[in-house]
């Protein structure tokens, strides 16, 4: 037997051996409504990433997954491949990383785990030689403010667009809010969405149906769940209204902006969020601007999240002198594909072979 013929031969029974290591899929499909998009993320304040999104729900159970690329080289290590798995019928969430082969179990409402950028910032305060500035409360900084205006808005444009082969039409919302100290000055937060929007198909309106279910399965069991605790149930339903997951039935029940956002109708194929902020107020108590030299002691993460740090205290001036030419952090959601699909039991479940690497 020549070489090739060798090899060949080991490359198929390692093939059959992994294979036989495999259990059969035997579990049975069942009507699943299914929703994938494109997301992407970048601004000021944020690298630059992207990445795809499925979600996958039942009356009592959701998976959705998640893979996160990020442009930046050095920002690679954050790269991620995950599924959050909210088993409502079993009271539990798993959170499995499928790039480690391995899974949190945690209660329905979710994981107690700080996220990457929260992680990026408890580093940098925990690192004695960083210096920099964490994000401070007018509390933080001993700086009192007051309230000066609160304006909202929503508008039908009348530009229409095709997204993903539908027809859409355009809404603006846009929610700016100034806050003075003493001497007047004034910090400014302008936040703008734009929504593309389409007449709903069966498909959409199936896939509502069944979202609203799961929704409200898991408001009965999620009292841990943050929005949860800020807004109650009829906030929650109206801010899962409000992006698109479930359709519009509680208008009676909004009042203040979210009634506004009555407005927008339709099944929304697109949305985009901008965040701008002008800081003209405390000067004197804000911290001084320092930054430091990147280094490769701590290795690639370590000098990854040195970069981001000096990278946000580099860009306040730019903030200030031009908070209206770029936002400190755009997000842009745009669904691709949703319809009802016949999806194997097992989705719902870790994933054979994988370990359990926490509990909560």
């Amino acid at each position: 037997m020549n070489l090739t013929k060798r090899l060949s031969v080991t490359a198929l029974s390692a093939t059959l051996a992994a294979c036989a290591n495999q259990p059969i899929d035997n579990s049975p499909a069942n009507p699943t409504s299914v929703l994938k998009a494109n997301v992407a993320i970048n601004g000021l304040y944020v690298p630059d990433f992207g990445g795809k999104q499925t979600v996958y729900t039942r009356s009592d159970k959701r998976r959705i997954d998640n893979k996160i690329e990020f442009d930046s080289f050095i920002m690679r290590w954050a790269n991620s491949d995950e599924s959050n798995i909210f088993r409502v019928d079993k009271k539990l969430f798993w959170l499995i990383d499928h790039d480690q082969e391995s899974y949190q179990e945690c209660p329905v409402s979710g994981c107690a785990n700080l996220s990457w950028l929260e992680q990026l910032n408890k580093d940098s305060a925990d690192d004695e030689q960083d210096d920099s500035e964490d994000y401070e409360s007018y509390e933080d900084l001993g700086c009192s403010v007051q309230l000066s205006s609160n304006d909202f808005d929503v508008k039908a444009t009348g530009n229409k667009r095709v997204i993903s082969g539908f027809n859409s039409n355009e809404y603006t919302v846009k929610w700016k809010t100034e806050f003075a100290d003493k001497d007047g000055k004034k910090d400014t937060n302008l936040l703008q969405f734009v929504f593309w929007t389409t007449d709903p198909t069966a498909q959409m309106n199936s896939a509502w149906k069944v979202n609203r279910a799961f929704q409200e399965a898991y408001t009965k069991d999620a009292e841990n769940d943050l929005l949860m605790q800020l807004l109650g149930k009829e906030g929650y339903m109206a801010i899962a209204a409000f992006s698109g997951d479930v359709k519009k039935t509680d208008e009676k029940q909004y009042n203040g902006f979210i009634k506004a956002l009555n407005k927008i109708e339709g099944y929304p194929l697109s949305i985009k969020l901008e965040w701008f902020q002008k800081s003209e107020a405390c000067l004197a108590q804000r911290s001084p601007q320092k930054s430091e030299s990147m280094g490769l002691s701590s290795g690639l993460e370590g000098a990854a999240m040195g970069a981001m740090s000096n990278f946000l205290e580099q860009q306040k001036d730019k903030i200030v002198a031009e908070w209206k030419k770029d936002a400190l952090v755009r997000y842009i959601y745009e669904v691709t594909y949703v319809s009802e699909d016949m999806v194997k039991d097992s989705a719902f479940n870790v994933p054979y072979g994988y370990k359990l690497s926490n509990r909560q």
